[in-house]
């Protein structure tokens, strides 16, 4: 941030002018040499000459005191020509203006005296991706206004992680602190390099107190996030455009090997694994709409949500941890996992969401050519990409994604034939539990 630059550079202004005064060790050390040869050279005796080297380790020392103090000093310094222009820092305009419910963000309600002064009472910092802002249970000492980047918003039950929300450029962190002081409710973690304003919880309910207009701003954006929906959002009736349909089919469900409460095990870390790889993607898998089916799940995915963020880095996480998961599990309880996703127009009944491109996703994940290659690789998870997904998403090659590792299966089922793109994880080399 340019106020950090801004202080670095009084830094090192302080730090050359350290002990140029009276007792400046490049003009001390000399003169107190000079004096013990004098001495010595006058006087003729060696206690002189002793005195004179003790009067040198006196001036020596108070002029590394004095050096030291100047040091302490620069460490002090703050902008003195007043608040940085709000165009001089990198990315202060949200990514969107917008908050999905059509509400402005935080940053963006605020005008641009308004910005001058908060920018006056804080700090710029650059949080790196996974490192936390805020800790669940952490005293509530400051505020945070996203600049730039993502972050996720989980609490944790039990040994599980509970994703509440994401938060993005303009919205605020921690805002309760400056209502009142008490301990944090949730942690909140950078989903990628993170530019943001931290403020002190006092100088942030000074801000308030001061601007009544700000605190109106900040209380809309609390009462907002009181009403937020924390369940799947209700579609409306009609057609939805062109969604992503991602389906889930878990690979011998109904397997004698696996108890009623296996099978429900296995379904809760489906669904589990499922939500931490979708986070990955900044994506929210308890608000996108939602079918059980089973030994599976259908999820609609809208059309204002780019597909890409539905393969990267979504899928390489969902690998990483159905592999974690599989080196622990019994053979009851191992999860294998056959994907599918698909680009197509979606309508939403009343009874449920239906299309033709819903039915050719469904194909595609029950394909004997898929299952018959999961059964010969033993594979963790088998992902199953329309032409229309790996022409657009997959080719591009974005993140973690490798075309190469991509195969081209049939897909044959009842009246279905067409040409699909099979990526395989995991296999033989799995540590099996003992």
């Amino acid at each position: 941030m340019s106020t950090n630059r801004w202080v670095a550079r009084a830094r090192r202004r302080a730090a050359s002018h350290a002990g140029t005064g009276a007792m400046d060790a490049r003009v001390t050390v000399p003169v107190t040499l000079l004096s013990v040869a004098l001495g010595y050279a006058l006087g003729g005796s060696v206690s002189a000459a002793i005195t004179g080297f003790l009067t040198f380790l006196s001036c020596l020392a108070v002029s590394v005191t004095n050096a030291l103090v100047q040091y302490l000093r620069s460490g002090t310094l703050h902008e003195t020509s007043g608040p940085p222009q709000v165009a001089t820092l990198p990315a202060v305009m949200p990514a969107r203006d917008v908050l999905p419910d059509g509400g402005e963000t935080f940053w963006d309600a605020l005008t641009a005296d308004e910005r001058h002064a908060l920018i006056a009472r804080a700090r710029g910092h650059v949080y790196r991706k996974e490192e936390v802002l805020c800790q669940e249970g952490g005293r509530a000492g400051e505020v945070i206004v996203i600049l730039s980047g993502w972050t996720r918003v989980w609490v944790r039950e039990g040994a599980e992680q509970r994703i509440v929300a994401f938060r993005g450029a303009g919205e605020l962190v921690g805002e309760r602190a400056a209502l009142t002081v008490r301990d944090r409710s949730a942690t909140v973690t950078a989903e990628s390099d993170v530019q943001a304003l931290r403020i002190g919880a006092r100088d942030f309910a000074a801000l308030l107190e001061g601007s009544p207009r700000v605190r109106a701003v900040l209380e809309q954006q609390v009462y907002r996030r009181q009403i937020e929906p924390h369940g799947p959002p209700e579609l409306p009736l009609g057609a939805l455009g062109n969604c992503s349909i991602l389906i889930t089919d878990i690979t011998g469900f109904s397997s004698p090997v696996r108890t009623d409460a296996d099978r429900g095990y296995v379904l809760d870390a489906m669904y589990d694994l499922m939500g931490e790889a979708f986070g990955a993607s900044a994506l929210d898998l308890s608000r996108l709409y939602q079918e059980d089916r089973g030994d599976g799940a259908l999820v609609i995915v809208p059309a204002t949500t780019p597909t890409e963020a539905v393969v990267d880095p979504m899928l390489a996480h969902l690998a990483a941890a159905l592999r974690r998961h599989n080196r622990r599990a019994a053979d009851a309880t191992r999860l294998q996992l056959r994907a599918a996703l698909h680009v197509g127009p979606v309508r939403r009944g009343p009874k449920g969401v239906a299309g033709g491109a819903i039915i050719t996703t469904r194909r595609m994940v029950d394909a004997p050519a898929v299952k018959r290659r999961v059964a010969e690789t033993d594979a963790d998870l088998a992902f199953v990409a329309s032409d229309f997904v790996f022409d657009t998403v997959i080719t591009p090659a974005p993140g973690l994604v490798d075309p190469a590792r991509y195969t081209r299966v049939r897909v044959r089922v009842k009246e279905t034939s067409l040409w699909a793109w099979l990526m395989l994880e995991g296999g033989k080399s799995r540590l099996r539990a003992v």
